[in-house]
């Protein structure tokens, strides 16, 4: 007795796609074991610098707060010698301060957007997703030192036209750097816990304040 012939397949089967179409009709491999959390945090990463990339308007205007700082108390404190710092201008007292101002500032804040996330529904549409929850955390906090980081360039940037004192070793500011993420990544940290408690954005406020 014969084989019954073969059906063809269709000549969609034997084309190939492109890499692009590919992705669409062939999911990816799932990753599996320690690989789940640093893909997931890398994900909420990449999602947090879109936000920032697509909404420039909140580094704009909160560069504007340490700018007044630094022109405005800073050169005024300087000029009435108001505070004795032992010959030392005022100024290069306040430009470290007005750094790690913006920093908490900027951190603050997260605990109210994820109140404001989570009013809006778009918390409870992250959590039901397989990302942990962890990640979530992780990438907030660190657009929180990324903002406190390009706060901390205009603060150096300003004080460095004003005439402050600073070292310029590559070393030191890079230490700089590493310190304003870490204490800014911390404070959110601090702010969301606070905000997960509390569940109001007046009392997250007056913690805050």
């Amino acid at each position: 007795m014969s084989e019954a012939p073969a059906v063809p397949r269709p000549g969609s089967a034997d084309r190939v796609h492109p890499a692009g179409l590919e992705l669409l009709l062939i999911p990816p491999r799932a990753r599996t074991g320690w690989r789940v959390l640093p893909a997931r945090v890398g994900a909420m990463c990449a999602v947090e610098l879109q936000k920032i990339r697509h909404d420039r308007t909140e580094l704009y205007t909160r560069a504007v707060q340490p700018a007044l700082w630094l022109l405005i108390f800073g050169e005024t404190f300087t000029r009435i010698k108001a505070i004795p710092t032992g010959g030392i201008p005022y100024i290069d007292y306040l430009a470290p301060g007005i750094i790690a101002q913006s920093a908490m500032f900027i951190a603050i804040f997260y605990g109210i957007q994820i109140i404001w996330e989570r009013d809006a529904g778009i918390l409870t549409k992250l959590l039901v997703t397989p990302t942990p929850r962890s990640a979530l955390i992780t990438g907030k906090a660190f657009a929180s030192g990324l903002k406190a980081v390009i706060q901390a360039v205009v603060v150096v940037v300003i004080a460095a036209l004003l005439g402050v004192g600073m070292t310029w070793n590559p070393l030191r500011l890079l230490g700089v750097a590493v310190a304003v993420i870490l204490g800014s990544a911390f404070f959110s940290c601090l702010s969301m816990t606070i905000a997960g408690i509390v569940l109001s954005r007046d009392r997250l406020m007056g913690i805050g304040q």
